[in-house]
């Protein structure tokens, strides 16, 4: 005759959160239990999961009636008959300690949990993780024919020059922004700036615009990004504030483009004839 032993059972342990009854628990996960465990042990084995202590922890579950039954012999073993546990029943553990000397740490929050980011000089010494793989495999900023930042910044430099030439636009000109008649202006400026966009926008070319009307997003001024990474104020151009804007070349249209004011009066005249 052979011994056998009586499977683990698959439990929701949930600690609620009595504070503020109705909101959802302060933990709620799943772990396996041992039928031949007492109930002293179940709450050792809990303490660690929960933080609360074997002591301070009250233990309940549902019957099949709804009724609440109670874990309160710690010498009755966890699969006794009349806790009636069994696949998926819940075991609620309840913080018996003042509501002062509890934790106060929501387990399902992972913003409250302190993370450790490994330094990336010890990241980059590791084989066994993403980066080693790229490496490996030549991917990314290990990819022989990845062009280097300052040939990226080439080659936007290169492409926005020639935008520029092919739509004649020069300093002084008259213009509009994005096909948009009611962001017309004047252009003040053509050229890069550096640190505008990060190292993302190294290279570009912009047109900056003084607008005729409140319509842009700056006085001529911009905040662009310095050698250590922090952001400081360059002014490019002076005009009002909110009638500056910067735009790629690809987004300015230059030519006979008068001012809006002189449309209205051209509009008043018409209705007077």
């Amino acid at each position: 005759m052979s011994a056998s032993t009586t499977p683990d059972i698959p439990l929701q342990i949930i600690v609620p959160n009595d504070a503020n009854p109705g909101t959802a628990p302060l933990l709620a996960a799943e772990r396996r239990v041992t039928p031949s465990w007492t109930i002293a042990q179940l709450k050792a084995k809990l303490e660690p999961v929960t933080g609360i202590p074997a002591g301070a922890q009250s233990l309940r579950t549902r019957g099949v009636d709804g009724a609440w039954i109670f874990l309160g012999d710690e010498s009755s073993i966890v699969g006794d008959a009349r806790y009636a546990l069994r696949r998926g029943s819940e075991i609620e553990v309840l913080d018996t300690r003042p509501a002062n000397a509890r934790q106060t740490i929501n387990f399902s929050d992972l913003s409250s949990v302190e993370k450790y980011q490994m330094p990336e000089s010890q990241y980059e010494k590791l084989e066994d993780s993403v980066l080693a793989w790229k490496r490996r495999q030549k991917l990314g900023r290990f990819d022989p024919n990845t062009k280097s930042p300052e040939e990226q910044a080439h080659e936007r430099r290169t492409h926005d020059e020639a935008e520029l030439a092919a739509g004649g636009i020069k300093v002084g000109q008259r213009c509009r922004v994005g096909n948009d008649d009611a962001r017309r202006g004047v252009v003040r400026f053509t050229g890069e700036v550096p640190g505008l966009g990060g190292i993302k926008e190294a290279g570009c070319v912009w047109v900056g615009v003084e607008l005729d009307e409140p319509a842009g997003r700056n006085d001529g001024s911009v905040s662009v990004e310095t050698g250590d990474g922090s952001h400081e104020t360059k002014r490019v151009f002076q005009c009002r504030d909110k009638f500056g804007v910067f735009a790629r070349p690809d987004k300015v249209e230059v030519g006979a483009f008068p001012p809006l004011d002189d449309l209205d009066d051209l509009d008043e005249d018409t209705e007077e004839l």
